[in-house]
């Protein structure tokens, strides 16, 4: 098996017509721990809140109620976050089997996106657009998305490649064609 890295989050590895791609989910500790403060201050505050929903009667608690929907909205958004950071990781595999994306966590294992060989089109790696603000957004460290790849088929867009930097996003790129190019010739 070879194996190489690109940049601080990408390993790249080739075990006969086997590629794969492991793409690691994690941030600075810094801002992991940033994300985990933010976590339990919002943790504490739904603690507030429920208190406030047991404690109060009437209106005040329907109006705690409707908060701490919210509040659940969001704390499960900064969960998948937290776990991302720590422990996930986007898993490429291209072989003659066809093209399988996943995202795993830790020693649990994703679900797989699948699609056949024969209806892969070549990779792209979009250029970013610093006007748009939801682009801009996608790219922040407490979000989990902004999948910079998009690989085609016949009949979805395939994506992966969340928050890669576009030098490292264009190199996998260009591994990805390469094989896929030699798996269509075989």
């Amino acid at each position: 098996m070879k194996s190489h890295r690109i940049g601080e989050r990408i390993v790249v590895s080739r075990s006969g017509d086997r590629w794969m791609a492991t793409i690691s989910g994690s941030i600075p500790d810094w801002q992991r721990q940033s994300l985990e403060l933010w976590l339990g201050a919002w943790a504490a505050l739904g603690a507030m809140l429920a208190y406030g929903a047991w404690i109060f009667p009437g209106g005040e608690r329907q109006f705690y109620l409707i908060c701490m929907g919210f509040w659940a909205f969001f704390f499960m958004r900064g969960w998948k976050a937290v776990r991302w950071r720590r422990s996930g990781q986007e898993v490429v595999q291209l072989s003659q089997d066809g093209l399988s994306i996943r995202l795993d966590h830790g020693e649990q294992t994703g679900k797989a996106a699948e699609a056949s060989l024969h209806e892969l089109k070549s990779a792209q790696a979009p250029a970013p657009n610093p006007k748009s603000f939801l682009e801009s957004m996608d790219q922040q460290f407490w979000v989990i998305g902004g999948e910079r790849i998009h690989v085609g088929t016949e009949s979805k867009t395939l994506v992966f490649g969340k928050q890669l930097e576009a030098k490292d996003s264009t190199q996998l790129v260009t591994l990805f064609n390469k094989h896929l190019a030699q798996l269509k010739k075989a």
